[in-house]
């Protein structure tokens, strides 16, 4: 290796830690321990001879030089990103990253997917599932699948699906319901909640006029895969995005006995750079999708 050349792995922590001013920060968005990042920055700055942190205030602030080399570094990193990307383009076989929820690729994306393989061969679809939003300066990411009301600066969005959300159960827990179902009714059964959507509930019921106090019954889970799944297994009732449960509900998995569906024009949205939306293999998968999502409807 060339001795000018500094240790990869330290440049890498360091530009993290001085993008977040954050050891923490940067330990959650590299997956290492704080302990390790704080290896990795000793390691560069024994290596350079010289601190590139101002350790005597209280918060961690870098020094001038550490914020010159952060500077460079982030540009060096940024322009790395792209030949990587120009590289993949042009290949013989495009690599087409998506990020997006679990539960949209498990229960939406997914059982769609398969055709669009077909149709597109040389383009492979690598799915990054996260919770957290899509930051395309950072990562190496063609597409995101976001929730929100949208529009975001500097990004193209075409809305996928918009929100339709109803009570939906196991037969087997439907039984215990009157026909008609009531709000009164439904609403005395386990529900089970997603962390990531935690205000749902409340607006359905709001938008239904019911009420409802909490209940020790009721579940809350982090992944809403998991919620409709207990749901699935008869644990209590979901609530439901329409476009996840439709072959549930089809094939007689899950019910939907209340009459009261929750729209609204907030939903998830394919998005990209806007100096990318024109890229080939973006362009092909955003008009097979769409089109994709037309002929479903």
């Amino acid at each position: 290796m060339n001795p000018e050349f500094p240790p990869l792995n330290p440049l890498r922590v360091f530009e993290s830690v001085a993008r977040h001013l954050s050891f923490t920060g940067a330990a959650e968005e590299l997956h290492i321990t704080q302990g390790a990042v704080s290896h990795q920055i000793k390691a560069l700055e024994t290596w350079l001879g010289f601190e590139l942190f101002d350790r005597t205030s209280r918060r961690l602030t870098l020094t001038r030089t550490g914020e010159i080399y952060a500077t460079q570094l982030g540009l060096a990193f940024a322009r790395i990103v792209q030949a990587t990307h120009e590289l993949l383009a042009s290949s013989s076989h495009q690599i087409l990253t998506i990020r997006g929820h679990t539960a949209l690729f498990v229960r939406w994306l997914i059982p769609l997917l398969p055709h669009f393989q077909s149709a597109h061969p040389d383009i492979r679809v690598r799915l990054v599932s996260s919770v957290e939003g899509v930051d395309f300066r950072r990562e190496q990411v063609d597409l995101g699948i976001v929730y929100g009301d949208g529009p975001w600066n500097g990004l193209r969005s075409d809305l996928l699906f918009s929100d339709a959300l109803t009570p939906v159960m196991a037969p087997g827990l439907a039984r215990e319901l009157p026909d008609p179902c009531t709000s009164e009714a439904l609403l005395a059964l386990p529900l089970l909640h997603s962390n990531r959507r935690p205000q749902h509930w409340a607006e359905w019921m709001a938008a239904a006029g019911a009420s409802r106090e909490k209940s020790a019954k009721d579940t809350y889970c982090e992944d809403l895969s998991i919620v409709y799944q207990c749901a699935i297994e008869g644990l209590g009732v979901a609530l439901g995005q329409l476009v996840y449960v439709e072959r549930d509900i089809a094939q007689g998995r899950l019910i939907a006995p209340h009459p009261f569906v929750l729209r609204r024009t907030r939903g998830y949205h394919l998005v990209c750079p806007l100096e990318h939306a024109e890229e080939n293999k973006i362009t092909r998968f955003r008009q097979w999708l769409l089109a994709a999502i037309g002929t479903t409807r």
